[in-house]
């Protein structure tokens, strides 16, 4: 979905279409810590059959207290799991305390609904806190935050359809090839640190000869620069800056948002060439101390370029491989 044409001020329509859920902070203490230990794994890594519905966002199937498999966006930019209010409602979902969730646009203080267990293949997590939003603004059932997420190498293999999870040491193939844990001439691996709400800020990523920090966000659609990208660039608007495309965020507010295109994008070294980007100074690049450098989220438009990318959270890198070739 491409952002409405600008008139006086426009609005992209739908919330989760252009970026994520960002930070959630608990006002009490986090579950986080809790989960880790009484999770149930099975000693073989899972994996999940990607849904080829939701654009370029990412999403797989998961049951909450043993009911029905719902769409989960696999979302890297989310601190935390969420779902969506209509679900909570007809599953009885008991509320929990409200956390105070850090959008795209403000900060706000949400409610949460306790989960006895979420089930995603064959894993079982017991014991969530889950913030609760409304269907229209997550765009399906739920998200899967990093709170499960990293733990793991989470393979997106988009080429096959597939998403898989592994434990350190569990071995994991991607099509023909060989384990994930072996780096193949194919990929290439890019180095990250642990951002303060645990994604990984990635070096490596140049936007037309500008060094650049970036993190993955799977659960936003379009790829997003702050403005001190766009200037370090010299990258041109491509919209009137006097007359800007608003997006909204999940908790509410909005921010002003300019599109341009890079000219040639680089991960490790490997070009993707012209590349069209989103620029604004979102919350998100506050909460993850990214507003006095140039700075990246690069969404499903980019990562689905790829035939498959690997999220290894333990050992603090990302491979991208088997770059497609664009219609």
């Amino acid at each position: 979905m491409r952002p409405s044409q600008p008139g006086s001020g426009a609005v992209i329509p739908s919330r989760r279409t252009a970026l994520t859920l960002m930070a959630t902070l608990p006002l009490a203490a986090s579950p986080v810590a809790a989960l880790a230990q009484t999770e149930t794994t099975t000693p073989a890594p899972d994996t999940l059959r990607l849904f080829r519905n939701l654009l370029t966002r990412m999403g797989v199937a998961v049951a909450l207290n043993g009911g029905p498999a719902r769409t989960f966006i696999i979302d890297t930019g989310a601190e935390r799991s969420a779902v969506s209010r209509e679900l909570a409602q007809t599953l009885g979902l008991p509320p929990g305390p409200d956390v105070m969730v850090h959008g795209v646009t403000a900060a706000e203080a949400t409610p949460t609904v306790r989960v006895e267990a979420v089930e995603v293949g064959r894993r079982r997590f017991p014991g969530l806190e889950m913030p609760v939003f409304p269907r229209q603004a997550l765009g399906a059932d739920g998200l899967l935050g990093l709170d499960l997420l990293s733990r793991f190498r989470l393979v997106l293999d988009v080429q096959a359809g597939r998403a898989l999870l592994a434990r350190p040491g569990e071995g994991v193939s991607i099509g023909v090839a060989g384990e994930i844990g072996a780096r193949r001439q194919a990929d290439v691996v890019v180095s990250g640190r642990r951002g303060p709400s645990g994604q990984l800020i990635l070096a490596r990523v140049v936007v037309d000869g500008v060094e650049t920090s970036a993190f993955i966000d799977s659960g936003a659609q379009y790829s997003i620069g702050n403005l001190g990208l766009m200037r370090a660039a010299r990258i041109a608007a491509a919209t009137d800056p006097d007359r800007p495309t608003r997006m909204e965020g999940i908790v509410g507010g909005a921010v002003a948002v300019q599109t341009g295109g890079a000219r040639d994008l680089k991960i490790a070294g490997r070009a993707l060439g012209p590349t069209p980007l989103l620029f604004a100074d979102l919350h998100a690049f506050h909460i993850l101390n990214l507003m006095d450098e140039p700075a990246l989220l690069l969404g499903g438009d980019v990562l689905t370029r790829f035939g498959h990318v690997i999220l290894d959270y333990g050992r603090g890198r990302v491979a991208f491989g088997g770059l497609m070739r664009r219609s």
